[in-house]
């Protein structure tokens, strides 16, 4: 039997829901036959991502949802994050200064940076109320 080409999960915007995110990733990685050793750099912006949005985008006392998609497309894998923040474009920040001594820098903008870095594509849209980060990864040959 062929694998599913996609995985949706709804997670809350916690700790525990950036765990069972990752443990969804594991699962359709290994699922898909994507080496651990290669596969990283999904690992690290999916939890870069949702670390940001329960860092900074919880108003209330209660903690929000969202939303992760994983997509395989021949090659490529998409994962797409959307969640109900405020409207916040993270591709918007400007590119921090790596080349600064630590202490002239300012604090912040480097998960978005390494996403940048370790994504083939990233694209966001702010859609029906929500906002969609949609990141696009292709295996090493």
């Amino acid at each position: 039997m062929a694998s599913a080409p996609r995985l949706s999960v709804c997670v809350a915007a916690s700790p525990a829901g950036i765990q069972q995110a990752a443990a969804a990733l594991d699962g359709f990685r290994a699922e898909h036959g994507l080496d651990d050793s290669a596969a990283w750099p999904l690992h690290v912006a999916l939890d870069e991502i949702l670390s940001n949005i329960v860092r900074h985008s919880q108003t209330g006392p209660e903690a929000g949802w969202i939303d992760v998609t994983i997509e395989r497309r021949g090659d490529a894998v998409d994962m797409t994050v959307t969640d109900d923040g405020p409207a916040f474009d993270p591709l918007q920040l400007p590119e921090p200064d790596v080349t600064a001594p630590l202490e002239g820098r300012q604090p912040g903008g480097l998960g978005v940076h390494l996403v940048r870095k370790l994504m083939d594509r990233v694209e966001y849209a702010r859609a029906g109320g929500r906002n969609r980060l949609t990141m696009t990864w292709r295996p090493p040959a």
